[in-house]
């Protein structure tokens, strides 16, 4: 899937302010599997870290889906039990062992560079990238709808659990 994502992406002219998105994201996508480690440095029988995600508003999707790669590999786990969590930390749905709070509001809207429209190349590669992070309902949905919002389209968390997310055990 990647390959045939790259491949159009290196087809399509590209802005210069996101060359640099664009191949670290490829590298990361090349290299998606951890490297082999010896026995030693391997950290048998180690719970995965957990990591709790509270009121995150989003930010750069490139650099969200190379720290979740990196994650993937690790084994991380992660809660998502904020008031909000929009834009690009939605990408963690996707992630093994996520887990969200009904209570937490998701924000959904169509890629861009801080605002600014992206051409219909970049436009198509940024939707593709955010939507393989989503659960199949809701990357069809997104691909479908909620990547041509220019404003936030916000879903509940129980809404999300209804759709099959994992729903966190309450707080200990």
């Amino acid at each position: 899937m990647f390959g045939k994502i790259l491949a159009a992406r290196r087809a399509a002219p590209v802005a210069h302010a996101l060359r640099g998105l664009q191949i670290l994201f490829a590298a990361a996508a090349i290299v998606a599997l951890p490297a082999p480690q010896p026995a030693s440095a391997q950290n048998f029988g180690a719970a995965p870290r957990l990591f709790v995600i509270k009121n995150d508003l989003g930010g750069d999707v490139g650099a969200r889906a190379n720290k979740i790669t990196a994650m993937r590999n690790e084994g991380a786990r992660v809660e998502i039990r904020g008031q909000v969590c929009y834009s690009a930390c939605t990408m963690y749905l996707q992630l093994p062992g996520t887990c969200i709070s009904r209570q937490t509001e998701f924000g959904f809207h169509r890629p861009s560079y801080y605002g600014v429209s992206l051409s219909p190349e970049q436009f198509e590669f940024w939707s593709q990238v955010i939507a393989m992070h989503y659960p199949p309902a809701l990357a069809s949905w997104y691909m479908r709808e909620g990547r041509y919002s220019r404003s936030l389209v916000k879903i509940s968390g129980a809404e999300l659990i209804r759709l099959g997310v994992p729903e966190c055990a309450a707080s200990s």
